[in-house]
């Protein structure tokens, strides 16, 4: 099953190697209990242990969240979903679901992006917090995803395949799903307007942080607080 996968990861290790046996051709088609015997396990999908940061249009973002609402998803879930599909597509997924149905949910179902950690402070020390969030320019939207790292692996060798970084990949199948293939026709015009450097640095998994009020954090899809402990101020009597 997924042979283009199998003879990547064959075509990988002959580079390390002088000699690995290779499978032998196939010389009829798979009959349908073949294919679903060749699926094999999917308890590796479970651990969504990788990364992967891409940048959106604002409009996209937009119709991305909206979408996955509708699906009562969240956006993390739904491109988890998503990218599964597109790898391994919707006979398996559906296998791996009724196995498994909290494969793709995420580990915290508690709702909460952000949290406070209430830490008792040193003694003479008080504590300031400073709010930051990712931010690419005018109508860019940072997206991070937490993927299995099989389908990481899986997303760059077809990335790869097609010249593309998996960022690009992704942003550009993401486009093609939720707004049509119609739309890819209009790719160049879609993306002239978004050279940023900044979003090629959140790309490339480096930082990008501006610092924001404590009411602006709570609009933004990615921050973290920063704490510090400082010394109090102390009061003299006259």
């Amino acid at each position: 099953m997924w042979s283009f996968f199998k003879r990547q990861q064959y075509q990988q290790r002959d580079k390390q190697s002088e000699y690995i046996e290779q499978p032998e051709p196939r010389r009829r088609p798979l009959h349908f209990d073949e294919i679903v015997a060749g699926m094999g396990d999917f308890s590796d999908l479970a651990k969504h242990d990788a990364a992967l940061k891409i940048w959106l249009p604002e409009p996209v973002k937009h119709t991305l969240v909206e979408i996955s609402d509708r699906s009562n998803l969240s956006v993390s879930e739904f491109l988890r979903q998503f990218l599964a599909i597109h790898c391994y597509g919707l006979y398996a997924f559906y296998q791996m679901i009724e196995s498994t149905p909290n494969l793709f949910k995420d580990r915290d179902s508690s709702g909460i992006r952000y949290s406070f950690a209430m830490e008792e402070p040193p003694e003479g020390k008080k504590r300031v917090d400073t709010y930051w969030v990712v931010e690419l320019g005018k109508n860019i939207a940072p997206i991070k995803m937490w993927l299995p790292t099989r389908l990481k692996t899986d997303l760059k060798t077809l990335a790869e395949h097609v010249g593309l970084t998996p960022s690009n990949y992704v942003r550009e199948i993401l486009i093609s799903r939720l707004l049509g293939h119609g739309m890819l026709p209009q790719r160049p015009t879609m993306f002239k307007p978004f050279p940023a450097p900044d979003a090629d640095i959140w790309e490339a998994d480096q930082q990008v942080w501006r610092e924001v009020s404590q009411e602006e954090f709570h609009h933004y899809h990615i921050g973290e607080i920063r704490t510090e402990w400082v010394d109090e101020e102390v009061s003299h009597s006259s």
